[in-house]
């Protein structure tokens, strides 16, 4: 189990996950708003895996007319897409594994049934631990998803750098 870090206090990095942003509807609901609020009052940028930002209507052949909450968020600044990942580096690949493996083993499923967004999110945060940030916090409203990316991220050398936060308590803190 990692050692908590205080995500509001510290200098982290924020990777977030579909749920959230899912749970928080359109920009004029007061979750959204909430959600800008909190990223602005922190001044931080949440990061989104590329899966993720698809899923949300961010690529060109799924947008709906008009702007998406995704890309008004991103417009404002307050979320980026991060870059695919490095499947080339091995830390990237077994984290993968290893979140894909917890996710079957604590849901019941089998391995090709877990979403590729799950290990998006962990490959994200481990090219983020690997190249500059200090500690990560995974948002996330899928809670074996959140387990396993700390726990495959602990395993692979990441221990007290990373910690999953539930997306429906955050939008309940906010809010």
């Amino acid at each position: 189990m990692s050692k908590p870090f205080d995500p509001f206090h510290e200098s982290i990095a924020w990777v977030v996950d579909t749920g959230l942003f899912i749970a928080c509807g359109r920009q004029q609901n007061n979750k959204y708003t909430a959600l800008e609020r909190f990223a602005q009052q922190y001044d931080l940028t949440f990061v989104v895996p590329q899966r993720v930002y698809d899923e949300l209507g961010g690529a060109p052949n799924r947008s709906t007319p008009g702007q998406t909450p995704i890309n008004s968020a991103i417009d404002a600044g307050w979320v980026t897409v991060a870059d695919e990942p490095e499947y080339s580096n091995s830390t990237v690949s077994q984290v993968m594994d290893d979140v894909r493996s917890f996710i079957a083993r604590s849901s019941n499923r089998d391995e090709d049934q877990i979403e590729k967004a799950d290990t998006a999110l962990a490959a994200v945060a481990a090219e983020l631990l690997e190249e500059n940030a200090n500690y990560v916090c995974i948002v996330t409203t899928d809670i074996d998803a959140g387990e396993g990316v700390v726990n495959a991220l602990e395993v692979n050398g990441f221990e007290n750098r990373i910690q999953f936060k539930n997306g429906f308590e955050l939008i309940d803190e906010i809010t």
